[in-house]
């Protein structure tokens, strides 16, 4: 999408209720799973100011955002595959409700 900028916070904000209401990850306390949401946006925010115009490989940042969950929250390794699948089902919903995406 052209000239469009995340609003980290915001994505982030919205995303971490996400993961509240969806309730599959409530025995992680409240603000790890809002720092590692945070975490994630900007990683994914950096990616989509890295790519510009370019496709959106989600193999690629799936990579990344999951070596960078891995790292910071090494103690729930058996689950950030899913922590990491749901951030990126979460986010996609949150660009459609803002109006950011265009499909091909």
């Amino acid at each position: 999408m052209e000239d469009f900028e995340l609003d980290v916070n915001a994505a982030a904000a919205h995303i971490a209720g996400d993961f509240e209401n969806e309730g599959d990850f409530d025995f992680m306390q409240e603000e790890e799973r809002l720092a590692l949401v945070r975490r994630l946006a900007a990683i994914d925010a950096a990616y989509m100011e890295e790519i510009g115009d370019g496709v959106y490989d989600e193999d690629v940042i799936y990579e990344r955002l999951y070596a960078a969950a891995e790292e910071a929250y090494p103690q729930y390794k058996t689950y950030l595959m899913r922590f990491v699948d749901d951030y990126m089902d979460f986010m996609e919903q949150y660009l459609v409700s803002i109006g950011a995406v265009e499909w091909e």
